[in-house]
């Protein structure tokens, strides 16, 4: 049986699998990102969607480094999780930072805004650089500076990006403190943050 969920506007398909003599419930995902869902017949479908919302965060960014480990080849470019082909996005290479530092701004700044207003918090500056180091970093003087290449990674872990480095804000190191604050905000930061892994910063 084919069921879906809907998560922050993203539609999540399952393939239902009941087996009686099943005492718990699982979800898998094939290397091919698909989601198999195997329980028992007592579960009823609601639990089983809320199930599978629960995980949903680990379920997207778990298909998303599925899909980054499918070699990117030449004639491709990363862009908010996903493998594109060059011609689709950009006209050559030397268009390639370009894209990257115009979608930066578009995605970031609204985030920024947002998350500032709801943690009222308030860099001092906000801006965009290449960085074969940092995705994001933050300033004594609260000046927010976000890596371009920052939009290789799904939304939710920009998200998680702009948060972090708001949080600097309040908190200048990686205290207790300071992931306590992140996640009283982003209560499923550490999956966001998995969105990250193995991705170029450069």
């Amino acid at each position: 049986m084919q069921l879906f969920i809907d998560y922050n506007s993203k539609i999540i398909d399952f393939e239902l699998v009941k087996k009686a003599n099943l005492k718990h419930s699982y979800i898998t995902i094939k290397n091919d990102g698909k989601v198999i869902v195997k329980t028992n017949h007592i579960l009823s479908e609601k639990n089983i969607k809320d199930m599978v919302l629960k995980k949903a965060l680990w379920i997207l960014n778990k298909q998303s480094t599925l899909q980054k480990n499918i070699k990117v080849s030449n004639d491709e470019l990363l862009y908010l999780g996903e493998s594109y082909k060059w011609g689709s996005l950009v006209k050559d290479r030397d268009g390639v930072d370009i894209f990257y530092r115009q979608k930066a701004r578009e995605i970031i700044v609204p985030m920024v805004e947002f998350w500032s207003e709801k943690m009222k918090l308030y860099p001092t500056y906000v801006g965009f650089r290449k960085n074969r180091t940092l995705w994001g970093s933050c300033s004594f003087k609260n000046r927010l500076s976000f890596n371009t290449n920052l939009v290789k990674v799904p939304k939710l872990s920009i998200e998680y990006v702009v948060v972090h480095e708001l949080a600097h804000i309040k908190h200048k190191n990686h205290s207790a403190k300071f992931w306590n604050f992140v996640q009283m905000y982003l209560p499923d930061f550490k999956e966001r943050k998995k969105g990250l892994k193995g991705v170029s910063l450069h």
